[in-house]
Order: structure tokens, then C-alpha cells, then sequence
């Protein structure tokens, strides 16, 4: 049911029709919010959120946050990423490197102090297979003590930074899931060879 309705949500997008201000449409990452869904086939929000109602999901969310926990619709998305050769005229941009730890942190112009993360984890689910055909998530394997400053996100500064073996993109199939915390940094993986698009949904899990 999320698939047909994000089809559906992003095929009305494509064809020009302005999004509703409520969807919160972001155009350089082409993703809203996941309750946009709502008018696309999704019933209600026990719908929109049945995935993390999968078994071990809960405790783990419990056990990574040392406490209760709740899922903020508001901070949680549905995305569509382009393979290369489909992608849309800017600006329209694959996500870069980053931490969703610095969601709502205000950095110093330069970088110094790391500044505090936010407390939360992102439960990442494809709608369809991903990471051979069609755009997934690459990583950097490697724990981070803070956040990173803007200013040190580049691709070439961050291989200079760390080995190649801690980069890696999984490769996923329907019904696959990613957990990750606060501090891990990822980002938009795509291949010139990719020829598939990738609709997923991004869960954001915060201490209650």
C-alpha cells in the first residue's frame, strides 16, 4: 500500500501539479512528508507506519535509545531518488554526505566545538530492491563520537579521512530495513549503470 501511494503522490508531482503546501515537498531531495501519503491510498497512520510494527523493531528502538520512544510524523519522509539517466533538471540533487544527528542544530560558520546531536534514530526502508539497480545508501562504517561540520562533508576529503573499506552501499530487497543512529554518516549512492528509480520511506524515532 506505501508503494502504490507514493507512486501515485510522485506521478502527480511529475505531470506539474503544484504539491500541497502541507506535503512539505522538498525539491532538491524530491521527498515530502510520509503523512502526504494519506491522500493517496493510505487510510490512516497505523497504515503509514505498519512496517514498524515488524517483529525486534521495538525493542530494538528501546534498546538503542536507553528509553521509551515515539515516531515524530513530522520529521518523517517519503523520497524518491533518480537513477543518472533519469534524473530531473536541478534542483533536483542527489542527498550528500551528512548526519541526522544535525537535524535542527545551528553550526558556527567555521568549524571548532562539535556541536551537540540530536537525539534520535532513523529506521530507513526501501519500496523496492535497491543498491544494484536502482539508487540505495552508502555508509561510513565507523563510529562518531559528534557531528562533522559542513565544511567537512566533501566526498574527496572524507576517502582522504577514512579507509575505503569502512564506505559501503548494501544492496536491498523489498521488505529489508536499515536502522542507524544519530552520528552515522551516509548519503545518496547511485551508479552511472543504475537504470531504476527508488521510492523509501524514512522513520524518525525519538525519545518520548
Amino acid at each position: 500500500m506505501l508503494k502504490e501511494a507514493a507512486e501515485r503522490c510522485f506521478a502527480r508531482i511529475e505531470r506539474g501539479e503544484p504539491p500541497k503546501d502541507h506535503y512539505r515537498f522538498n525539491r532538491f531531495s524530491h521527498s515530502l512528508l510520509l503523512r502526504s501519503l494519506l491522500e493517496f491510498g493510505c487510510d490512516d497512520v497505523d497504515q503509514l507506519c505498519a512496517p514498524l510494527s515488524a517483529p525486534g523493531l521495538e525493542t530494538m528502538f528501546s534498546a538503542a535509545m536507553g528509553e521509551e520512544w515515539t515516531c515524530n510524523m513530522e520529521e518523517s519522509w517519503v523520497r524518491k531518488k533518480f537513477a543518472p539517466s533519469q534524473a530531473p533538471a536541478r534542483p533536483y540533487h542527489p542527498q550528500d554526505w551528512h548526519q541526522d544527528g544535525a537535524l535542527g542544530v545551528r553550526f558556527p560558520p567555521e568549524p571548532g566545538l562539535a556541536a551537540a546531536m540530536t537525539e534520535l534514530l532513523t529506521c530507513w526502508i526501501p519500496l523496492n530492491p535497491c543498491g544494484e539497480h536502482s539508487p540505495s545508501l552508502e555508509f561510513i562504517c565507523r563510529p562518531q563520537s559528534g557531528l562533522l561540520h559542513f565544511s567537512e562533508l566533501n566526498d574527496a576529503d572524507l576517502r582522504k579521512r577514512f579507509p575505503k573499506r569502512e564506505f559501503r552501499a548494501p544492496v536491498l530487497e523489498f521488505g529489508d530495513g536499515l536502522v542507524f543512529r544519530n552520528s552515522v554518516l551516509h548519503r545518496t549512492h547511485t551508479r552511472p549503470g543504475m537504470r531504476h528509480n527508488r521510492l523509501s520511506v524514512e522513520y524518525r524515532i525519538f525519545p518520548r
